[in-house]
């Protein structure tokens, strides 16, 4: 965020030093949802959240926020940014009092401004953390491609995975002796208090002994959105325990907030669900049979963490934990907090004892689709869970039953989807819905007055704003512009594409050339890429407004190169058109003032000539 850097020490006096890294992280703890709703009635609608705007009055909700692209946008009065802009609109505060009011939040402590080169230090070391955990991934894979891994290959072979999988997700092997992958790092110039640090060695203080911690394990290597290795997970090839060993929490690595395959399951466009599923291998086995939407939690149950920060990809999510108790002990418990979380969720059912891998392998990916279309929802499935449970042929159980549904159905927001359930009951049953309604009544008034009633504010002030909108372009160029803005903060692959095109080119609307600057320089420091990302560079409310109704804005097209190059050719033309229009402006007023037999005016012809040529001829 060099932009803020330079506003906080140059254009403002006495205020502290905020690094780049630290502004990041600050802004990944603060997940919009979560902000926002601490001063919007928020409720969900389709892939994102509608409540009554902040910044207006209005009766009807048009404040729009995202948890997939962090941003929230009013359909009424224009208002539109990140969680930063969020927080300085609705608290009245500058850009540096809004970051320490988040920090606070985050739990983060503030950087300190004397420091500075501290600071620099650490982010240094932690850099090279992660850059040991690389190297250490690769001597995995190497192992494992050569004679000290060939057992383990053969058991990955016979697992039913295929080579191209393998290294699509970075599979390694850790050798069986005690210090194999300690000796390689340490040649490589590592510490072993590096190595300790990440967990990839242990010590015995007792023996005086440094010692591999994983030794003879098949390894994945748990990889952020941002492509770093932030630890291990590590399979026996046999009966023995742990069957799995995953890096303990540490600086790269904390196991409550990251998910196995999700930097893959990201990279998909669009990613409109997500699957959950208990294990490393069942996630590796959906994407080798097309389903790149499938996570794991890291060796724990999932966590609202963990449940977050996949409503931040993906508002739909399948869980597709094992058919045996044990994993519908652990959908039930996921289920809840995925849905407090946001998320809406489904719930697939599979044959006893059975486990995505299994019904893969021995059905087929069709039939797990089949599955998906015939998944359950939260209610759903705990009504299902209850019935087997009671025995519906006597009147004990009938009621029983009804009276544990009951309490399922009383955290149904939705009255028609209570009702529907309630009917359904009534016709199971033969227990009058009146009972079942009257049943829901208590058990809702009894649950009010055990939790304190938590009051809807909207913040210190509430104030209206004069309506700002994207203006409507009538140039071709200019709505190329937009779409190519719009696309370069959605994908880093895009973008690059976009910036090569670009080369030698200057965007005609400074705000979109400002755009395109920043995410240049996100890319050089490879940084994320994002709309949040973005508009964290800007200062200016109206340009974050104008940024979030460009993006707010929908594209079609069939191929996506083919989109880009005409948007390419639309802003090249543009600008030669603009050329040409200058050129003509300056001729027409030389001869105005009578100097045609001037040099500059017979240069101007031909380079008049040659443009109008260069116009008719492209394309």
């Amino acid at each position: 965020m060099w932009f803020w850097r330079t506003y906080i020490t140059e254009k403002v006096k006495h205020m502290p030093w905020f690094p780049e890294d630290w502004i990041d992280e600050v802004i990944s703890r603060s997940d919009i949802v979560d902000i926002v709703s601490e001063y919007v009635a928020l409720k969900p609608v389709g892939r994102g959240y509608f409540g009554l705007c902040p910044f207006h009055n209005e009766k009807t909700a048009s404040f729009h926020v995202s948890p997939e692209r962090q941003i929230y946008h009013c359909f009424g009065c224009g208002e539109g940014g990140n969680v930063v802009s969020f927080i300085m609109g609705m608290e009245r505060m500058e850009f540096v009092e809004s970051m320490k009011f988040l920090a606070e939040r985050a739990g983060m402590a503030l950087p300190d401004e004397a420091n500075q080169e501290r600071f620099q230090q650490e982010r240094n070391e932690r850099q090279q953390l992660f850059e040991i955990n690389r190297e250490c991934a690769r001597y995995y894979h190497q192992m494992l491609m050569e004679a000290p891994g060939k057992d383990a290959l053969a058991y990955l072979f016979s697992r039913g995975l295929d080579i191209r999988t393998i290294r699509s997700f970075g599979l390694g092997y850790a050798p069986g002796s005690w210090e194999d992958t300690r000796d390689y790092l340490r040649k490589k110039g590592y510490t072993d208090g590096q190595l300790l640090s990440l967990g990839i060695v242990l010590e015995n203080p007792d023996k005086r002994r440094i010692y591999d911690r994983f030794r003879n394990r098949i390894m994945f290597p748990i990889i952020d959105t941002r492509g770093r290795v932030l630890g291990f997970g590590g399979r026996v090839m046999d009966d023995s325990m742990p069957k799995y060993l995953n890096s303990s929490d540490g600086p790269t690595f904390n196991k409550s907030s990251n998910l196995f395959g999700l930097h893959l399951a990201a990279r998909e466009r669009p990613l409109e669900y997500l699957i959950m599923v208990e294990g490393y291998m069942d996630v590796i086995t959906l994407h080798q049979y097309g389903f790149p939407q499938a996570v794991a939690s890291l060796g724990t149950s999932l966590t609202q963490e963990q449940a977050r920060l996949m409503r931040r990809f993906a508002s739909e999510v399948y869980l597709a934990y094992d058919g045996d108790e044990a994993g519908q002990t652990a959908a039930m418990r996921a289920m809840d907090i995925l849905t407090e979380a946001g998320c809406k969720v489904r719930v697939m059912q599979f044959p006893e004892g059975l486990d995505p891998d299994d019904i893969l392998k021995q059905y087929g990916p069709e039939y797990f689709r089949k599955l998906m279309n015939k998944s359950l929802s939260p209610v759903e499935y705990k009504l299902s869970k209850l019935r087997k449970e009671h025995d519906l042929t006597a009147t004990e159980g009938k009621v029983s039953f009804a009276t544990d549904a009951a309490k399922v159905l009383a955290k149904v927001e939705n009255s028609i989807e209570r009702d529907a359930y309630i009917q359904e009951l009534e016709s199971l049953l033969g227990i009058r819905s009146r009972a079942i309604y009257d049943q829901i009544a208590r058990i809702q008034a009894a649950d009010r007055m055990q939790s304190r009633q938590r009051g809807n504010t909207t913040g210190n002030y509430r104030y209206t704003k004069t309506k700002s909108r994207l203006t409507v372009l009538k140039s071709g160029s200019l709505k190329a512009e937009v779409h190519l803005v719009n696309l370069m903060v959605q994908d880093k692959a895009i973008a690059r594409k976009i910036l090569e095109g670009l080369k030698g080119l200057k965007l005609q609307d400074p705000l979109h050339q400002r755009v395109a600057d920043i995410v240049k320089g996100l890319l050089e420091r490879n940084r994320e890429v994002s709309e949040a990302q973005v508009m964290s560079h800007l200062e200016d409310k109206d340009s974050i407004r104008k940024l979030v109704d460009i993006f707010q804005q929908e594209m079609e097209y069939d191929n996506i190169d083919t989109f880009l190059s005409d948007c390419l050719y639309q802003v090249e033309k543009g600008i030669l058109d603009k050329q040409r229009q200058e050129m003509l402006d300056e001729i027409a007023a030389m001869e105005q003032k009578g100097k045609t037999d001037s040099d500059k005016y017979k240069t101007l012809l031909k380079e008049l000539h040659q443009l109008n040529h260069r116009l008719s001829t492209d394309r």
